[in-house]
């Protein structure tokens, strides 16, 4: 997930990038597996299967300069164990390359599955680049061992949804949200039309996690501004950032997805919190307004001087497989299978 600080959080937007690669929606030779006549919401995934690619993850940082940052060799290693566990599915995979802000070229990963319906698509994403500063496992080698896990399942399942799921592993999310902007920015109005959602999924390792719901009205703003005003902070400053907030580009999409991951979660008896900023801090930002969007994300929030830390070692050399909860990944694990499955039906 993206580092800034509390307030610049909440109404940041991904900087305009140049794709440099090809970027196709609809269109690839990918093979149709036999199905089974399971559904999406059939899947079982597991946290250990997982927790097996996280370190895989983490000994690729090390043997690496200690990160899996864009455009560095443990980058260029972390794509390629995705692709090398992707291409044995039987799985379409596109590399399709970029130019971030830094002028690094970086390159997303997307991985096709065939539906009976091959003209409306699920569009599934999570990034696989780490800061410089650290392995980066929690953030974000948690969401991509979680949607490695899916595509393989999918496939040892030969599970054919009713219509096609994209998954795509973003890179350089870190510096600038690069890949997810990329990639969005050259969708035609048709292939938009055809996304009947985006799911993101970012740091769902997080130990005792607070479960943050993508507030699709807004309805958190008005919560912020009362907490804003009991702390004493005068409207002048806190105005400006709400107004940002309000303005936020959302699809009439959203809410029904909002409310389904609401529901899944009230079923397991945990709360959860509303929140609208956390839109703009992560891949999301890349398709708020185009299409529906919903955001699977579990902080532990803490505030490190003017600084929001989302989880613990959050951005540091310390993010690693011992951040992770296994429980946690599950628990996500479980609510993504629900929300692809709800969406494949509707």
């Amino acid at each position: 997930m993206k580092f800034q600080s509390k307030f610049a959080m909440a109404i940041a937007l991904a900087s305009s990038l140049t794709l440099t690669g090809c970027s196709l929606f609809a269109m690839s030779t990918a093979t149709t597996l036999v199905s089974t006549g399971m559904t999406v919401g059939s899947l079982t995934l597991q946290s250990n299967r997982m927790m097996n690619h996280l370190n895989q993850f983490q000994n690729i940082a090390e043997s690496h300069q200690g990160n899996r940052a864009t455009g560095t060799k443990g980058g260029e290693a972390s794509a390629q164990y995705i692709l090398d566990h992707i291409k044995k599915t039987g799985y379409e995979v596109q590399i399709i390359a970029f130019e971030n802000r830094d002028k690094v070229i970086g390159q997303n990963i997307l991985v096709e599955i065939k539906g009976k319906d091959q003209d409306h698509a699920t569009l599934i994403g999570a990034h696989y680049d780490s800061v410089k500063m650290g392995p980066g496992i929690n953030d974000n080698a948690s969401g991509t061992a979680l949607l490695m896990d899916f595509i393989e399942e999918m496939s040892s399942k030969k599970i054919q949804p009713e219509h096609s799921i994209y998954v795509a592993f973003w890179d350089s999310e870190e510096q600038g949200i690069a890949g997810s902007q990329a990639y969005a920015e050259h969708l035609t109005e048709q292939q938009l039309k055809a996304i009947k959602a985006y799911i993101n999924v970012d740091m769902v390792g997080t130990k005792d996690p607070e479960i943050l719901i993508a507030d699709a009205d807004k309805s958190s703003v008005d919560e912020m501004e009362k907490q804003l005003q009991q702390r004493g902070m005068s409207e002048q400053d806190y105005k400006p950032l709400l107004d940002g907030l309000r303005k936020l580009p959302s699809h009439t999409g959203d809410q029904a997805l909002e409310d389904e991951l609401k529901t899944f979660f009230k079923s397991k008896n945990l709360k959860i919190k509303e929140d609208v900023s956390t839109l703009t801090a992560s891949d999301t930002a890349a398709f708020l307004g185009k299409v529906p969007v919903a955001s699977l994300i579990l902080f532990h929030e803490q505030m490190k001087g003017d600084v929001l830390e989302f989880a613990p070692c959050y951005h540091t050399i310390c993010d690693r497989v011992d951040t992770v909860d296994p429980k946690s990944m599950q628990l996500a694990a479980e609510a993504l299978v629900h929300l692809v499955d709800y969406v494949d039906h509707h």
